[in-house]
């Protein structure tokens, strides 16, 4: 769909933006706002309707700057986007390598690596992607930006498009296909063990089963097919599990981090000190991923212990 913001409406003459609810004339293609259209009631346009008049945009538009994160048309002197406030400087080009000057015969550039070393990365480097005084559930970018850590620029401007869309669902394919462990990579707690928690129910049916097959006997007295029908319920509510975590998996994470945050900004309001513990305290744990595989290892040992003497009809019932 063609991307009307920054058009001015056929009635009032006033920009639309991607967030207007935009009509859009089947016959010429002229946009409108809905309310404008529906108060003239037709296309401004009707009398040309069939002569070949076709609606097109103005030329003033190539001077306007397209925002590259939501695609909101701004003035050509804007220097941040008016809808999701992410910069629209131009990224200043990169310094020529040392190995340019080399291979243009002018020798090794030893001063100038020696002045890039001790520079460092400098302030330029944290530099804020969004404008620190935004928000997100009430804490502003600047704070998130810090508690995300560097790969935490998509879901910041997720967020923000889920908050002005006002919105809980967002897919996500890591929370669909990792279940537990997307959380506890993302040091969101709470969901975390709640899934794996609700994971470990489900398959209660499966290690009765286990059981029943093994001869043991803490085995409880459901039938064969009370059993099998009571694996075929878990087995529907896992899938379901799976589609609501791959939906609102994002809410739930960013609910989550909005609760640590604001924990953080009690304690410690000075601002040094709070983004060292936002720094610490988020961003990713690969550790807490390897934790809750250790866990889950830990039980199934902790379980093996209760299985009866018929281990071999087990592992046939395992390995077919």
């Amino acid at each position: 769909m063609y991307n009307f913001s920054g058009c001015p409406c056929s009635v009032c003459g006033k920009p639309l933006s991607r967030n207007d609810d935009v009509v859009v004339c089947p016959e010429c293609g002229a946009p409108y706002h809905r309310a404008c259209y529906e108060s003239v009631g037709a296309c401004v346009h009707t009398a040309l309707h069939g002569t070949g008049f076709e609606w097109t945009p103005p030329k003033s538009l190539d001077e306007m700057k397209t925002c590259p994160v939501c695609g909101e048309r701004n003035p050509a002197d804007a220097k941040v986007c008016s809808s999701c406030r992410s910069s629209l400087e131009p990224k200043a080009a990169p310094e020529p390598e040392a190995g340019a000057a080399e291979a243009s015969g002018s020798g090794f550039d030893y001063s100038r690596l020696y002045q890039k070393a001790q520079k460092g990365p400098g302030p330029q480097a944290v530099a804020p992607h969004f404008d620190p005084n935004r928000t997100v559930d009430g804490i502003s970018c600047a704070d998130w930006e810090t508690y995300l850590g560097p790969f935490g620029l998509g879901y910041l401007s997720e967020f923000l498009r889920m908050q002005r869309e006002d919105r809980k669902a967002s897919i996500s394919l890591g929370a669909t296909f990792f279940g537990p462990f997307y959380f506890f990579y993302r040091k969101a707690w709470k969901p975390a063990f709640g899934f794996l928690g609700l994971e470990l129910v489900l398959n209660l049916p499966t290690f009765f089963q286990l059981l029943q097959i093994s001869d043991s006997p803490f085995a409880p007295g459901f039938s064969s097919s009370t059993l099998g029908l009571l694996s075929r319920l878990a087995a529907s509510a896992s899938f379901v599990m799976m589609i609501f975590r791959g939906i609102y998996g994002k809410y739930l994470y960013r609910r989550s981090a909005a609760q640590r945050i604001r924990r953080i900004q009690q304690d410690f309001p000075d601002s040094d000190q709070r983004a060292f513990v936002l720094r610490a305290q988020g961003g990713v744990s690969l550790g807490a991923v390897v934790g809750a595989f250790f866990l889950l290892m830990v039980l199934g040992a902790v379980f093996s212990l209760f299985l009866g003497p018929n281990l071999d009809a087990v592992l046939d019932l395992l390995y077919v």
